[in-house]
């Protein structure tokens, strides 16, 4: 769980922290992944600026069919790796070595810790991407995704660590339903509604919206329909002791931070206190299932 919310929140910190440019002055194709043998992974495509996030490893923007032997006779065999291979990607020998990068990237986000976490990674083209800024970018996200961000002095980062925190939050709503969470598969039952995660004065947080079954978490707002509900935090630090688990009691913390804001969009009649209880029930339980150290 913590892999995929890291790799999800990784576009959108390079999202928060601008440096999309710096990556790479062309397009290219970066990726992380775990394992040796059955790899699972994550890749970002970076162009002009702009970083899109891709679930799964990358096999190329274009199909190939090894059968096919006049579909693709005007590329050579080089072309075509380059095509299907991400221009540079790290790699983890499994969960437990990501786990210890991400715990040794707390401390060093911190100032626990004067040392940063080396990546194991691999140029794979001749673009001209730059493989030390995205290490860079991932030690600092990894980093930022921690309960040891609550000493983060900077207050620009622990703003992004708070948003990335929220966003974990929410993400993990839809990383219980997919894996079949009672909770979970209720909650998301019935018409569409959405709810929010945020900080007070951001305005900017995390949107979940559900109908039918199904979650879908953006950063922002992303859909027009009004929030019923969400948690607005007092402060960064607040948000983070609550998604990571450090708050002295997770049931006041949730009370305090609650804001039901209805709309007529959802008709008359609705029962607040179901509402509620719903939410605070999938809230607690998403937030202990997101363990980091």
């Amino acid at each position: 769980m913590i892999n995929a919310i890291i790799a999800a929140n990784l576009k959108n910190y390079i999202d928060l922290s601008g440096r999309a440019e710096e990556l790479t002055p062309e397009k290219s194709v970066f990726q992380l992944s775990i394992g040796k043998k059955e790899k699972t992974g994550w890749h970002y495509i970076v162009q002009d600026g702009v970083c899109q996030f891709k679930r799964g490893l990358y096999t190329g923007e274009i199909f190939i069919d090894w059968n096919d032997e006049f579909k693709y006779k005007e590329k050579s065999k080089k072309q075509i790796k380059q095509e299907t291979t991400p221009d540079y990607e790290v790699n983890f020998k499994d969960e437990a070595e990501f786990e210890a990068f991400v715990n040794a990237a707390g401390e060093y986000m911190c100032g626990r810790s004067s040392k940063c976490p080396k990546t194991r990674g691999s140029k794979l083209s001749g673009t001209h991407c730059s493989p030390g800024v995205f290490d860079q970018l991932l030690v600092e996200c990894a980093g930022l995704q921690t309960s040891a961000a609550v000493d983060i002095s900077d207050a620009a980062l622990l703003g992004f660590s708070a948003r990335m925190a929220l966003f974990g939050l929410a993400e993990e709503f839809n990383i219980l339903l997919k894996d079949g969470d009672e909770t979970l598969k209720s909650f998301a039952q019935g018409q569409r509604r959405s709810y929010f995660f945020d900080t007070a004065g951001n305005d900017k947080g995390t949107w979940l919206t559900v109908q039918s079954g199904l979650c879908k978490v953006t950063p922002n707002q992303g859909t027009r329909l009004p929030a019923l509900c969400g948690l607005e935090f007092e402060d960064d630090v607040s948000a983070l002791k609550f998604v990571y688990g450090a708050c002295e009691d997770i049931s006041s913390a949730f009370d305090k931070a609650y804001v039901f804001r209805g709309a007529s969009t959802y008709g008359s009649g609705i029962d607040e206190g179901a509402v509620r209880a719903s939410f605070k029930e999938c809230c607690v339980k998403a937030a202990g299932s997101i363990n980091r150290v």
